[in-house]
């Protein structure tokens, strides 16, 4: 149990680590503003995918959750 404690500790210590190196790096570099927009651009297209899939499977999983709810009803009765 103690080892997976401790595993997660330095886990979450080099992973801070490397946000607080990525930070660092934004904020000292001459071309913060091109890697700014192209992140940006990136997290857009990241978004606009995972919007257009939850649009996509919406109604399916509406529906099949409304198909189980009256199957049960009806295993009710």
């Amino acid at each position: 149990m103690k080892s997976n404690v401790d595993s997660k500790l330095l886990l979450g210590l080099v992973i801070g680590g490397v946000v607080g190196a990525a930070v660092g790096y934004l904020i000292a570099t001459d071309k913060k503003e091109q890697i700014l927009d192209e992140l940006n651009e990136v997290a857009g297209k990241i978004k606009n995918s995972f919007l257009s899939t939850v649009d996509k499977y919406r109604d399916r999983i509406l529906d099949a959750g409304t198909g189980a709810a009256t199957d049960t009803e009806e295993a009710a009765k």
